[in-house]
């Protein structure tokens, strides 16, 4: 038996598949960077400076506004109604301009009572502060 020899080649053949695979992954990839690229209009937030050397901090003490999770306020420990906590903390600040006000809000509570606490001081002239959060450990039962 004879072998029989090609004597035509296959005709060539364009797969497009593979292009098409390439241009969506760049595509993908430009979009990607472009999203990436485009700066968001966030809210401007002062992020604390650590001190390396670990010294504690200097100056007058802070004046701390506490929000519990129950939703109560205090300031500086003492209890107050929720109305009178912006012309306290702004009675507290005119005393002591240099003292830095925090807020210290516990992680459990509302957080609309802190959007709220944040417009109510800056409604009375309160525009500097930081926010710390705070968790109350929990009770154990059973021991």
């Amino acid at each position: 038996m004879a072998l029989k020899l090609r004597t035509k080649l296959p005709e060539a053949r364009l797969e497009m598949l593979p292009l098409l695979d390439v241009v969506f992954l760049l595509l993908t990839f430009f979009a990607f960077a472009l999203m990436v690229m485009v700066r968001a209009d966030t809210v401007d937030v002062q992020l604390p400076v650590i001190d390396p050397t670990g010294s504690a901090r200097s100056g007058p003490p802070p004046i701390v506004v506490s929000l519990a999770d129950d939703g109560k306020f205090a300031l500086n420990g003492e209890f107050l109604d929720e109305a009178a906590v912006p012309d306290a903390v702004s009675e507290a600040v005119t005393q002591n301009p240099d003292s830095p006000v925090v807020l210290e809000i516990d992680i459990g509570s509302p957080s609309g009572k802190l959007i709220e606490l944040v417009q109510n001081l800056r409604s009375v002239g309160v525009e500097k502060f930081s926010i710390l959060g705070n968790q109350r450990e929990a009770e154990v039962v059973g021991e």
